[in-house]
């Protein structure tokens, strides 16, 4: 998942608009001001287009857009590459998510709540005017501030100081009303709450930056205590709480689900509905003592060899020790990656007061506005690897504990006398595992290696663009556009500087690809340990899960299932991968069993989003250990 330093902005707590109301606009004069604002934000945005995220933000906010209260506006969402958690909707109902929101949500329910309370701030009108040009350029440039730090250091504290942010009364408004309009929709209300408090322990990381966000919004914790004051949340009845946990259970929210059917039973213990659901729920979620079928590959790995355990405890060993000196590496690759980091940081504000003045293209597709199509490009191109290596750097260290601590676990269940037969049906799939870790660690240390070198190169691809600075500031550019005879040299310089910034650009997403595949070789990991396929009736449970989660894949029998051998893990890996790629899942698994590959391997070398991967497995893991943090 990403790190929790990446919580730069806070959804509910830093929003783009202002506080006035606009009673007057007309619904068309706003979905254009909207149309245009969002245009822009596209344009200096690193967009995402990938099958699985499209689908899952459009689901939930179709869902809730079935509910909305004001019918003459249709919402759109689109999301940027953006480790920032971060969400925010335009007039007009153009709403844009960051990834960082989509790597922090553990569920339907919780990303409905932030879209929710984002679709609320246009249903209220909680904008400008946006009569004047100035205002409407003043919004346009705080926004890219905040999306673009390049763009904002070229303009100085331009984007600062035309930043507005919508009210206390208007966060309020908008938590109110997206707690109802969820709730219209079928979400979980105690989910708003839930995120609101993982929000609230993020903000007290020492740095964190959203403190400036607290001088006028409301504190989480406040937000909290106003949100549970309404009906949804105010000692809801017995039956509403069930009926609520009926809703998790059916997403795939077991853990969850499990939690909300405990509160209902503590409201009401005659609650027959909860207590028939808690019983089906022990079986997706306990150890149930059942092992696979005789003669079955889980049987014989440790039964039928006990020196299979040595062997496996090896490899374990094998594993740590790899880990361990990856890690040393990578955490000396970042500490000079971050130096070289701030080194560029200074040059490109070497830049700042170079930026030529080319004033407004003439048409919109003479000389000029390529040019300053291709800078703004570039911009771009800057953002995302500056984004993207900077991602990579912090999040490295912490995700090679997790690899540790993983294999830790194993070991000791490994010796464990008291280890129960599901345990030992898991680790059959331990040699796997270790192989997989190695494989997590390797990439781990791969990763941070290719940001280095990303920010290394971006350190020469500074000249290139500045190169293009000084061409563009010796032409004349009065006229509205570049005379023919100054083309060629500006052709020149910013191909040079163009091409260098995209050779950047790829190996910075080169490495956000290979920190995503080692995150998801560490959930399969994880799924795989939750025991899933120890008997029919818990993999049943674990194919809802995933059925619902990647609609349309058809997942394997469990007789498939065991005489395959395929961790569960990999199975619901290979699910997303099937529904990302429309490949059968069965096709998958054959070549995967033919080449020796795993998912995680396909999908790196197919050249699919490997954050998509790593989002999708996260869901599904949170199914099994997610419960509510707060209840009343």
């Amino acid at each position: 998942m990403r790190t929790l330093a990446a919580l730069l902005l806070a959804i509910f707590i830093f929003d783009l608009a202002s506080p006035l109301q606009v009673r007057a606009m007309s619904t068309a004069t706003e979905i254009a001001k909207g149309a245009a604002i969002s245009k822009e934000v596209d344009r200096e945005s690193l967009l995402v287009d990938d099958p699985f995220l499209t689908n899952w933000v459009n689901t939930v906010g179709g869902n809730l857009a079935k509910f909305r209260a004001r019918e003459d506006i249709n919402f759109t969402f689109s999301i940027i590459n953006s480790d920032e958690i971060n969400a925010f909707a335009l007039p007009g109902g153009f709403v844009h998510v960051d990834m960082g929101l989509l790597n922090a949500v553990s569920s339907d329910d919780e990303l409905a709540g932030v879209l929710a309370h984002e679709m609320g701030h246009v249903e209220r009108r909680h904008f400008l005017s946006l009569e004047e040009k100035s205002t409407v350029l003043g919004i346009l440039v705080g926004v890219l501030s905040i999306l673009s730090p390049i763009a904002s250091l070229f303009g100085g504290d331009a984007g600062e100081l035309a930043m507005t942010k919508f009210s206390r009364v208007d966060e309020l408004q908008a938590d109110q009303y997206g707690l109802q309009l969820m709730s219209r929709a079928g979400y979980d209300p105690q989910s708003m709450v839930d995120f609101m408090d993982q929000l609230r322990k993020m903000s007290e990381s020492p740095e964190s930056k959203a403190d400036r966000a607290f001088l006028d919004h409301p504190v989480p914790s406040d937000r909290i205590a106003h949100l549970e004051g309404y009906p949804q949340l105010d000692n809801p009845t017995a039956a509403q709480i069930t009926a609520d946990a009926i809703h998790d259970e059916s997403e795939g929210r077991f853990s969850y689900a499990d939690a909300r059917y405990a509160q209902a039973l503590h409201v009401e213990s005659s609650d027959t509905l909860a207590s028939s659901h808690v019983a089906g729920l022990q079986t997706a979620l306990k150890d149930t003592g059942m092992h696979a079928g005789p003669g079955s590959p889980l049987q014989f790995a440790f039964e039928l060899d006990p020196a299979g355990r040595a062997s496996t405890a090896s490899m374990i060993e094998q594993a740590l020790n790899i880990t361990r000196d990856d890690a040393a590496l990578a955490r000396e690759q970042a500490r000079w990656g971050n130096r070289d980091a701030e080194s560029l940081a200074t040059q490109l504000h070497s830049l700042s007061g170079g930026v030529p003045n080319l004033g407004q293209p003439k048409t919109a597709n003479n000389n000029l506005a390529q040019a300053t199509a291709a800078l703004d490009k570039m911009i771009v191109d800057i953002n995302g690897a500056l984004s993207l290596t900077a991602d990579v750097m912090t999040t490295a260290p912490g995700l090679f504990q997790d690899n540790q601590t993983l294999l830790h676990e194993m070991g000791q269940q490994l010796v464990d006398s008291e280890a129960t037969i599901g345990t030992q049906s898991v680790q059959a799939y331990y040699p796997g595992i270790s192989a997989q870790m190695i494989s997590s660690s390797d990439e781990l240390a791969r990763a941070v290696d290719r940001a280095r070198g990303a920010v290394s190169s971006a350190a020469d691809s500074v000249n290139a663009l500045k190169d293009y600075f000084v061409v563009l500031d010796t032409i004349d550019t009065s006229s509205g556009d570049i005379k023919p005879a100054d083309m060629p040299k500006v052709r020149a310089a910013l191909d040079k500087a163009q091409a260098a910034w995209d050779s950047v650009e790829a190996m910075a997403l080169q490495s956000d690809d290979e920190i995503y595949t080692a995150q998801s070789r560490w959930l399969a990991a994880r799924i795989t340990m939750l025991d899933l396929t120890s008997s029919q009736a818990r993999y049943d449970w674990f194919r809802k899960a995933l059925a619902y989660r990647f609609p349309g894949v058809e997942t394997p029998e469990y007789a498939t299932l065991t005489r395959s051998g395929v961790s569960p893990g990999e199975i619901s890996c290979a699910a997303w991968l099937s529904y990302e790629t429309k490949t059968p899942i069965a096709t998958l698994m054959s070549q995967a069993l033919a080449s020796g590959e795993t998912c995680e391997d396909m999908a790196l070398a197919r050249g699919v989003l490997t954050e998509s991967m790593e989002i999708a497995q996260g869901l599904v893991y949170q199914d099994y250990i997610d419960k509510p943090h707060k209840l009343k």
